[in-house]
């Protein structure tokens, strides 16, 4: 069975509450919403300065309720905002966040259906190399919005050690958002997606 050794070294997340996001410079915070705003904030107290970091952004939906608008104002006055449009697309958070840090490296944006979150933790860990570190964000605006930044290393030992296992294809799983935060916090020591288990310590 494959095993993956990493470190997660920060992380931040959260859940349908308001946070300072007075870091964003005033013209771009004006241009977004509740789901923008919440993403960013995440990413950048999940961050650590290094331009050589990697970005994963996993998103069901995406800003499905900026998408719901240009929708509605297409129907109502035939065309859609350029602006409008620019921010709804599935990466623009990610897209926002690279720009502000100067991040030349690649990111990589993800949607897969309920097993979202899982997928883009697998492919935050597969991405990881010596001395690159990558950094996930996971956003959704279904209801409730809720954000999850964090960032995983091969080398940096000062977080806490985590052990990523391939396992058969299960029909047990436990990988939404609530669990995965609880497994951050270390209140669950596993964190199982049916295909693979992360391990604590």
């Amino acid at each position: 069975m494959k095993s993956i050794k990493f470190y997660i070294n920060k992380y931040s997340y959260i859940e349908n509450e308001k946070r300072d996001v007075s870091f964003i410079p005033m013209l771009m915070r004006r241009k977004l919403n509740t789901y923008g705003k919440a993403a960013l904030y995440t990413l950048y107290n999940a961050y650590k300065e290094n331009k050589n970091t990697k970005l994963v952004f996993a998103s069901e939906y995406g800003d499905i309720e900026r998408v719901n608008k240009l929708i509605n104002q297409r129907q109502s006055e035939g065309e859609i905002s350029p602006g409008g449009f620019s921010f709804s697309v599935h990466n623009a958070s990610i897209g926002l966040f690279s720009l502000l840090k100067n991040l030349n490296s690649s990111y990589t944006s993800i949607s897969a259906g309920e097993k979202t979150l899982a997928d883009g933790i697998l492919e935050t860990v597969l991405q990881i190399e010596d001395n690159v570190p990558v950094l996930l964000c996971y956003t959704e605006n279904t209801g409730e919005v809720k954000s999850v930044s964090v960032l995983c290393s091969k080398n940096d030992s000062s977080g806490t050690e985590v052990t990523a296992e391939l396992q058969k294809q299960t029909e047990t799983s436990e990988d939404n958002f609530n669990n995965f935060i609880k497994f951050l916090n270390g209140e669950i020591k596993t964190f199982n997606s049916g295909l693979y288990v992360l391990k604590r310590g």
